[in-house]
């Protein structure tokens, strides 16, 4: 009767373990939008970044902050500016962010096409294909302007 009951709690533990593993990996942690670039999202809507990943480490689990940057992301400790919404194509990526202070909404382009981070100072290889940020306004001619076909949700 014990080893029934033991077999059953463990089958019900393996269970539940599964089920929030995978339901916390839609949640929190590594969503890829494509060529090393992914959207992170930790245990709180001001923890969502773009970053862009190390090759070859299979999931994502931290990288060189692209939007937000770091310095604009986090101001003395505290979060300044995150992630609302981020979309991706096979090109292109664009994303909506929150700065607290400001309480502003601003939008980004990143043009994930060739980039060669095989160099040094990849940081700056990556923000060369980065627009913005951008006023909505700004944003929308932009994605005209370059036949971007992404919207947000």
């Amino acid at each position: 009767m014990f080893k029934k009951a033991f077999i059953f709690l463990v089958q019900t533990i393996t269970l539940i373990t599964i089920v929030i593993f995978f339901s916390c990996n839609r949640l929190w942690g590594d969503h890829p939008l494509g060529n090393n670039f992914s959207l992170l999202k930790g245990d709180c809507k001001e923890d969502m970044v773009i970053v862009f990943c190390s090759k070859g480490r299979g999931i994502c689990q931290g990288g060189i902050f692209v939007v937000p940057t770091y310095e604009r992301h986090m101001l003395n400790g505290n979060y300044a500016e995150y992630v609302e919404d981020a979309e991706a194509n096979k090109r292109w990526i664009v994303a909506k962010t929150f700065q607290i202070i400001e309480r502003k909404q601003y939008y980004w382009i990143i043009d994930k096409d060739n980039i060669d981070c095989e160099k040094n100072y990849c940081d700056s290889i990556i923000q060369s294909h980065v627009t913005g940020p951008l006023n909505l306004n700004d944003f929308k001619g932009k994605v005209r302007a370059l036949n971007i076909d992404i919207e947000f949700e």
